[in-house]
């Protein structure tokens, strides 16, 4: 039997396979595998994005070098490969099922079972270049960080945005933004979330602003190459302006998102959009949006990012437009 499986091993492979059952074909490295789920990172994704991939729906795999392998209770050292529902290495004797007992690592201190809860962090800075529409017309630059800690049950991202900009010698956009969201990994397809979203924006004239949301999630779609996530909450929203005549607005509000994300080869796309009603008051409600694509990407820590946000706003002061767009070309470095 084992024979049959190191017909699965390449004579010169350049990195680990893996074979989803929907003949999607991935190439790049097995971080591991524990609980069912096969954490995969390809280079073609950047260092920041870690596929998830349910054990289920993996039809086979090869590693590129030696891993440790446990199934069973028993731990063997080599070249692992898998097919038919088993898996097996170059360095055991017997072929095991390719189930939730198996567990797949590469640092001999951190087995999975030992190390599950420890969370790991992905970090990341970049800076941008960016033209302006809308509320006021102008070029600029924005810079961010972020960082994101993941464990096998639930996710947490912070991150705080700079962004400034100029028009005809005046400053059109000088406003920031700290956020922080925690949520659970999805049972089935349920999850739960909470976030925060704090700041000013001086092109709006709001001195302070909060935007406090939690409720569920929902994964409508996933694959081996992306993800589509509902959300729908409750939230809190308050502005402060620094225009003392104009009242400040401190509502109960609904909190509704889509994010979206998918490999397309050449490129990455990434979308989310946020829509934040006031219970409050009639028609009073804001649309967030961003998309984007990362090109130029490679197995380093650089990689290029174009796209476009939108802030619509329903009610905005009088002498503002509702919609402000900006387009970016972001230069982003990450690291673990």
């Amino acid at each position: 039997m084992r024979s049959f499986f190191v017909l699965f091993l390449p004579l010169a492979c350049l990195a680990d396979t893996v074979t989803m059952k929907d003949g999607t074909f991935l190439k790049g490295r097995i971080e591991r595998i524990v609980d069912g789920v096969m954490e995969f990172r390809a280079p073609s994704l950047g260092n920041a994005n870690l596929l998830r991939l349910e054990l289920a729906q993996v039809e086979s795999f090869v590693t590129d070098d030696p891993v440790r392998v446990s199934a069973g209770g028993v731990v063997s050292d080599g070249v692992a490969s898998a097919a038919g529902g088993r898996v097996v290495t170059s360095g055991g004797s017997e072929t095991n099922a390719l189930d939730r007992a198996v567990e797949l690592w590469r640092e001999p201190s951190r087995r999975p079972s030992e190390s599950g809860d420890k969370r790991a962090w992905v970090t990341q800075a970049d800076a941008d270049l960016s033209g302006r529409s809308g509320v006021v017309s102008g070029s600029g630059f924005s810079t961010g960080f972020s960082a994101k800690g993941v464990t096998k049950a639930d996710t947490v991202i912070g991150g705080i945005r700079l962004m400034r900009a100029e028009a005809q010698g005046r400053i059109s956009a000088d406003d920031l933004h700290a956020t922080l969201s925690y949520e659970t990994n999805p049972t089935n397809i349920v999850f739960w979330y909470v976030r925060t979203d704090t700041g000013f924006d001086n092109a709006r004239q709001i001195d302070f602003f909060s935007v406090n949301a939690g409720g569920l999630g929902f994964r409508l779609f996933t694959d081996a190459k992306g993800k589509l996530d509902a959300r729908a909450g409750l939230a809190h929203r308050f502005e402060l302006f620094a225009d003392e005549t104009q009242p400040n607005r401190s509502a109960p509000s609904g909190d509704f998102g889509l994010i979206f994300t998918r490999e397309l080869g050449w490129a990455a796309w990434d979308s989310s959009v946020s829509f934040v009603p006031s219970f409050q008051t009639t028609g009073d409600y804001y649309v967030r949006h961003e998309s984007s694509l990362n090109i130029l990407r490679n197995s380093g820590p650089l990689s290029l990012r174009i796209g476009l946000a939108n802030d619509f706003r329903s009610k905005p002061l009088p002498t503002q437009a509702k919609t402000d767009t900006a387009y970016f070309l972001r230069t982003t470095y990450v690291w673990k």
